[in-house]
């Protein structure tokens, strides 16, 4: 009668090519056999190429190669080399993960282009100066948000800041906050959650790494009448960043030299049209201090058209700027 162990050959054997081989680094016949012995499971060299066999024809694609022997290997990975490195590189440079919680997903994500491969990128990351944050809850927090979501059910979380000293503060009173959680969104490499509550009928957005204790509710998620047509894709081409503020379409003139920075926060398909040896276009903006500080950012290669309102208030917060250095 087999062994429980060897009951699962040939799993195990698949496990060890997928995890230990790839083109550069193919397994002979006797190193796939010692491999299993090692591991108390004892099989002849005509029952290992059976069992190959019989992965290949299941679509479990073993690669053959021939030198002074046969030697095999699995290069169909769900993860190219270069993919592997990108979300690596994501990670190490997200501010909203923190630094254990960074190590171990490095550790997970560089498994996927199998061990030679993913030692090879874990020994070429380049190391971000990325200010990590201290939250271990993270984790927890966004497979909370994301069951909800699924469910459509609400959630409860407290919510802090902080204060000149580096402390939390609580808000609310400490009084846990309810809301309809609608999406999660990068922004500013911050993590947030897009959320509305019934009291107040617009979105709302929360640092994900600045939520305690977040709970699935019991009840179902509701989300108003007027954001039926809400798209979270689409608001993020919108805002600059996560504070509210009113939506107006806003009319700019820019000089060509920065039509890729246009490109970049607001698409490739956003509408230029020439204007004398300018460009201009019209498009959905949040309006808000981070908003005219973007602006003010791009000084004199950007000029904002219309509205009236939307103008005077930027040359307003320009004008303050101005006396308030003048005044010092």
């Amino acid at each position: 009668m087999a062994t429980p162990k060897q009951k699962i050959k040939i799993l195990k054997l698949y496990e060890i090519l997928s995890s230990e081989s790839d083109e550069a680094h193919p397994l002979s016949t006797q190193e796939l056999i010692d491999r299993l012995k090692a591991d108390g499971i004892n099989v002849e060299r005509k029952t290992l190429y059976d069992d190959i066999a019989l992965l290949n024809n299941c679509g479990y694609e073993i690669m053959q190669t021939r030198k002074k022997r046969n030697m095999y290997y699995v290069s169909d990975r769900s993860f190219d080399t270069a993919e592997v490195r990108i979300l690596i590189d994501a990670v190490e440079a997200s501010s909203f993960i923190t630094p254990e919680k960074t190590d171990r997903l490095v550790d997970k994500i560089a498994s996927l282009a199998g061990s030679h491969k993913g030692e090879v990128i874990k020994n070429n990351i380049v190391v971000f100066d990325t200010t990590k944050r201290d939250n271990e809850q993270i984790y927890y927090n966004v497979f909370n948000i994301n069951e909800a979501i699924v469910a459509k059910k609400k959630i409860s979380f407290k919510y802090y800041k902080f204060n000149a000293k580096g402390e939390k503060i609580a808000m609310h009173s400490d009084k846990p906050y309810t809301v309809n959680p609608i999406a999660t969104m990068v922004s500013n490499d911050n993590y947030y959650l897009i959320a509305t509550s019934d009291k107040y009928k617009d979105v709302a957005h929360y640092r994900i790494d600045r939520m305690e204790n977040v709970k699935i509710s019991r009840e179902d998620f509701v989300l108003p009448i007027e954001l039926k047509d809400f798209d979270p894709k689409r608001k993020k081409k919108q805002l600059f960043s996560m504070y509210l503020g009113q939506m107006q379409n806003v009319t700019f003139e820019i000089d060509p030299e920065i039509v890729e920075v246009i490109f970049d926060k607001f698409g490739k398909n956003t509408k230029l049209s020439p204007y004398g040896d300018k460009y201009r276009f019209t498009t959905e903006i949040q309006i808000s201090d981070s908003f005219y500080g973007w602006c003010m950012g791009l000084g004199t290669k950007i000029e904002i058209i219309s509205p009236r309102d939307v103008k005077a208030q930027y040359l307003q917060k320009l004008h303050s700027i101005i006396c308030n250095y003048k005044e010092k």
